[in-house]
């Protein structure tokens, strides 16, 4: 435990909460989820499913109809056939992915992650007894093939992939997603494909999943949930969908933790799943406004520079001109009347994650406290 090295983040978010109990302004632009409500057709189909009592356990890798909707779900937005027996739920995606990493990691492998990650990336690659092997970006954060290959060891047990990424919003392409399949194919190297913000997506860009290559099939997790795309943080559910041998050790290890995800939750997912409502897309659509005005905003600030997201609900801005310390930026940014998140959470100093999952105005006000602040330097 003297390994797991606690979140920089909570700092921050003490700090944040330590300026609102003193009545003092604050723009949050640090958050992490939707700050939309679930949609009323998902709370109304848990409502349902308490009324009818159901509230006991459910199979272990969750209700045979929330799965089968997963895999239907698949099958439309990428082509790829799945059994049911291909799919564990779980309680969150961060969930899905400790299950995953402690079903094929022994004790001294090596899990590549490429920097930035989500914060939780390393440690739970630590739990589960493995060495996080850490590889820079490029330049424009896209995959970087030629560190990767220089990062492959004879321990190497798999490749951790974030798209769209947390924190950049970098989507991989076809095509760099083909290059590293090309690399790997012939090697025991799993990938454990994080597709939390597949939905959401702008300027019409395409995921592409490392399953949808042949020879990766059986060598590819993909770990998706309900939380960010139907504004379901709270409600935990999240799965992971692969070869049926590690599903089952993964299940196995579900047993004995937290048994099933919650019943009503998964009811409230297999709602979210499998009725046709439009508010997902009108989540989507306001979120791609919201990035177009950061990005306008940010431009106008002499001295910041970031990769073009195309995904999720971040931006990574390059502060290194003003402070290479992140930490130290953000705690400024705090007295200033903004909350960012500090990049070496996500292992890159000299950065700050920005989240636009705010209103507008929070981010004309947030932002226009980041512009003072550097002019007044």
């Amino acid at each position: 435990m003297k390994d797991i090295k606690p979140s920089a983040i909570f700092n921050i978010l003490e700090k944040v909460a330590s300026r609102k109990n003193k009545g003092l302004e604050i723009a949050v632009l640090a958050a992490g989820e939707p700050d939309f409500d679930t949609p009323d057709y998902i709370k109304e189909a848990a409502i349902k499913a308490i009324k009818e009592g159901k509230t006991k356990y459910t199979p272990v890798s969750g209700i045979p109809e929330l799965r089968q909707a997963v895999v239907d779900a698949i099958k439309k937005t990428e082509g790829l056939n799945y059994s049911p027996e291909n799919v564990l739920v779980s309680s969150g995606a961060k969930q899905s992915i400790f299950n995953i990493l402690f079903s094929i990691v022994e004790e001294g492998d090596e899990v590549i992650i490429l920097v930035p990650y989500w914060v939780s990336y390393p440690e739970m690659v630590q739990l589960a007894g493995g060495k996080p092997v850490f590889v820079p970006p490029s330049k424009d954060f896209s995959i970087n093939l030629e560190e990767i290959k220089r990062h492959i060891t004879p321990k190497t047990k798999a490749i951790m992939l974030n798209s769209p990424n947390n924190p950049t919003g970098v989507v991989y392409t076809e095509k760099e997603m083909r290059e590293l399949a090309d690399l790997i194919k012939e090697k025991e190297i799993f990938i454990i494909s994080d597709e939390i913000y597949d939905k959401l997506v702008y300027d019409n860009t395409k995921i592409f999943s490392m399953a949808k290559i042949p020879q990766m099939r059986e060598k590819t997790f993909i770990i998706n949930g309900v939380s960010k795309t139907y504004a379901m943080t709270g409600w935990r559910i999240g799965w992971a969908v692969g070869p049926k041998k590690y599903i089952d050790n993964a299940k196995s290890i579900q047993s004995h933790t937290t048994s099933c995800p919650s019943s009503i939750s998964q009811y409230a997912a297999l709602a979210a799943l499998t009725v046709n409502n439009n508010a997902t897309e009108e989540m989507r659509a306001t979120f791609e406004k919201r990035r177009n005005l950061m990005i306008k905003l940010l431009r106008e600030i002499p001295g910041l520079s970031f990769p073009y997201p195309k995904g999720a609900f971040y931006i990574f801005v390059n502060v290194s001109k003003y402070d290479g310390d992140s930490i130290h930026f953000c705690n400024i940014l705090i007295d200033n009347g903004l909350s960012v998140i500090p990049g070496v959470s996500f292992g890159i100093d000299g950065y700050i994650r920005i989240s636009y999952a705010s209103s507008f105005s929070e981010i004309g006000s947030g932002l226009g406290h980041l512009r003072d602040y550097i002019n007044s330097r």
